[in-house]
């Protein structure tokens, strides 16, 4: 009886303090929903996105917006490609002509019976990319985003211009979103784009599969090197979004 009666007293307490306002103080503040697609911050395990080796990702510590390191992307143009894919897969064997193969004779006679993985070939539209996807060393770990508002990565221009770049999601359907942004001179540019936009265009956002960000070149005379960071998808996709303001109309005179 004696604790019951200790259990009512701080009820009546708590009641009374409710009703002039003192226990706003207790609540949690809510945190916003975010999920982390990749931040850079584990050199071994961010960095092998699928280039083609037309773009060097690297760790760095300079335009960080997320941690302690993002990731340093250098575009390379069309004559200075490095010489090996990154990463670089193995070769595909040559499918044999006949049932009967007979052993190589010699080490190098073995390596010609394969043929390297395609290097995309720079053309009049061609521009470098970097890929994350389901098959991508560094794999998209991040499938379901229809849970969330709006995806969201934060991109450092190093360049004295502009530059435009472009953020492409793909889906298991093949179905793909573009989105372009203009990148302002040495400032970090805040990419968000509604994922409800992605879903207009038909993509599943519940079973998304690749990621791929590239710099337009065309014309440049220097590698163009961004800085990337906080890759993620944030709020929530249940919670109704702040209508646009509108704007009053200008009276005419």
């Amino acid at each position: 009886m004696q604790i019951l009666g200790i259990l009512l007293a701080i009820g009546l307490i708590y009641a009374v303090l409710a009703g002039l306002g003192f226990t706003h103080g207790f609540k949690r503040k809510t945190t916003a929903k975010t999920q982390m697609i990749t931040d850079f911050e584990n050199p071994n395990d961010d960095f092998d996105w699928t280039t083609g080796g037309y773009v060097k990702v690297e760790p760095s510590t300079e335009n960080k917006t997320h941690g302690k390191t993002c990731a340093k992307a250098t575009f390379l143009l069309a004559g200075q490609f490095m010489p090996n894919a990154t990463p670089v897969y193995p070769a595909t064997p040559i499918a044999a002509a006949s049932t009967q193969v007979s052993a190589p004779a010699t080490l190098s006679q073995a390596a010609s019976n394969t043929t390297p993985e395609p290097v995309p070939t720079p053309s009049v539209t061609w521009q470098p990319e970097m890929v994350l996807d389901v098959n991508s060393v560094t794999p998209l770990k991040v499938f379901e985003w229809e849970e969330y508002a709006d995806f969201k990565m934060d991109v450092f221009n190093d360049q004295a211009q502009p530059v435009t770049c472009h953020v492409e999601v793909g889906d298991s359907h093949a179905y793909l979103f573009d989105h372009t942004e203009s990148l302002t001179p040495k400032k970090v540019t805040n990419i968000s784009i509604p994922l409800e936009e992605i879903a207009k265009n038909r993509l599943d956002l519940s079973n998304i599969r690749s990621l791929r960000f590239w710099v337009e070149t065309t014309g440049a005379t220097q590698p163009v090197v961004v800085y990337l960071d906080n890759i993620r998808l944030e709020g929530d996709a249940s919670a109704p979004r702040a209508a646009a303001p509108v704007a009053s109309p200008t009276p005419r005179r």
